[in-house]
């Protein structure tokens, strides 16, 4: 289900009315994120470590036909069953929500695809062995907010990792695994191709058509936008224009028309 989403635009959005924005104009799926409208500093840093409330996951799911991701914590089995019960479509094992454990759930078991995240070539690899339907950049915060220089030094760094195992031998490949009992055929089609068998998707201070196009350029599949675009003073004219974006993100003749309408 998960390759639905490549070549598109996810929205991270607050509650349904939000959600009917998003699917008007095109996006592929929404991410039910925790509302912090009205909320004063201390409870924001503490209900953003935490999933979101399943009766606004319910609500949105009810108001909209594209897929639903819901968000969990990192390692938190009885979240995810939660959120699988709610019948999202996807599930987000989220490392910016606090963690319930040292490492992410077991999800080979799941009967709904799961979405990890991730910050390198190791890390990468790992996900997929652990049954990640979908990958994201590992989602960092600086000043309390997640910005774009970090989602791009992920995928930086993941772009160096792949382009620095160019040329080795078998033996390199396996010492550069380790403990990762990656198969080597699948490592030698990921340099190749770079890419990964699943989608993956950049996310963290996604708010402007032109981070949308920055990102798209670094390789990625797709696209998560901050629920921070419905701030503005027209999100749907935004997230239209960010959609835009991954479409235009290699033609700046096409893109500009969509900056300027943003």
């Amino acid at each position: 289900m998960t390759n639905e989403f490549k070549g598109g635009l996810i929205v991270g959005v607050e509650n349904s009315d939000q959600a009917k924005i998003a699917e008007k104009v095109g996006a592929r799926g929404v991410v039910v994120v925790v509302a912090n409208a009205n909320m004063d500093k201390t409870e924001i840093a503490f209900k953003a470590t935490v999933t979101a409330d399943t009766a606004v996951v319910r609500d949105v799911l009810s108001s909209v036909l594209v897929p639903v991701i819901g968000r969990i914590r990192l390692g938190h089995v009885i979240e995810a069953k939660v959120m699988e019960a709610c019948h999202v479509d996807a599930i987000d094992e989220h490392e910016g929500l606090t963690q319930a454990a040292d490492e992410g759930i077991e999800k080979f078991s799941s009967n709904i695809p799961i979405i990890a995240g991730v910050e390198n070539l190791k890390e990468s690899l790992k996900a997929i062995l652990q049954g990640a339907s979908m990958l994201r950049t590992h989602f960092k915060l600086k000043e309390d907010r997640p910005q774009i220089e970090e989602t791009v030094k992920v995928l930086t760094k993941i772009s160096d990792d792949i382009e620095s195992l160019k040329g080795k031998t078998d033996a390199e490949l396996t010492t550069f695994l380790g403990d990762i009992k990656y198969p080597l055929a699948g490592l030698k089609n990921i340099i190749k191709t770079k890419k990964f068998p699943v989608p993956l998707f950049a996310e963290g201070g996604i708010i402007l058509p032109t981070d949308v196009a920055m990102v798209m350029g670094l390789n990625v599949d797709g696209c998560i936008a901050s629920s921070l675009v419905f701030k503005v003073a027209d999100p749907q004219r935004r997230i239209h224009s960010m959609i835009k974006a991954v479409q235009y993100y290699n033609e700046p003749t096409k893109l500009i028309n969509y900056i300027e309408d943003s």
